[in-house]
């Protein structure tokens, strides 16, 4: 009996002396990791909402201006409101409403019942190069600074003819501005 308490006895005094060891050693150094991150953003905003046209002839030619008679190459602006330069891409749909619908050009180029849209390469060109399409969608501007901006604008070129039987009400179309991570 005695023998088993002095084990008892030896067994208790390992475990506090192990114990006594160890937790001063998790107690005096509690290291930490400092995590430092930041957001990756991708937006932009535009600076016109609308373009109200008005009434259009056949074969017409506007601009998105001030005044839709007379061009404007920095009319409308961009800005890249997030953290990284973006590359921003432009996509048009067909004009809708009435009787007869308008086909957006794959070309830019007007024809029968289908509109042209092109825009400027950006910040003042004015040559209008970039064919504003369903699909695919043509760059617009590249490699544009996070909170950097880019003046912009577009030529409508109305149908070479339309449809005889057209009610002549309005018609509406919508155009995307996409950025994306350059």
């Amino acid at each position: 009996m005695r023998n088993i308490r002095r084990i008892g006895l030896s067994l208790v005094l390992a475990v506090l002396v192990l114990v006594g060891l160890t937790v001063p050693a998790l107690a005096a150094g509690n290291p930490t990791v400092s995590i430092t991150v930041v957001a990756e953003v991708v937006s932009i905003t535009n600076s016109q909402a609308s373009w109200p046209i008005g009434i259009v002839i056949v074969d017409a030619t506007k601009y998105f201006a001030v005044d839709v008679d007379t061009p404007d190459t920095d009319y409308s602006t961009v800005t890249n409101t997030g953290s990284v330069a973006v590359d921003i891409a432009i996509q048009g749909t067909d004009i809708e409403g009435g009787s007869y619908d308008w086909a957006i050009s794959a070309t830019g180029v007007a024809a029968s019942e289908t509109y042209g849209l092109n825009a400027t390469a950006g910040n003042g060109t004015g040559a209008y190069s970039t064919i504003v399409r369903k699909t695919p969608f043509n760059n617009l501007a590249t490699a544009l600074a996070a909170k950097a901006t880019w003046g912009w604008s577009m030529l409508f070129k109305a149908p070479t003819a339309f449809n005889a039987n057209d009610d002549g009400a309005q018609k509406t179309s919508t155009l995307t501005l996409v950025a994306s991570k350059t």
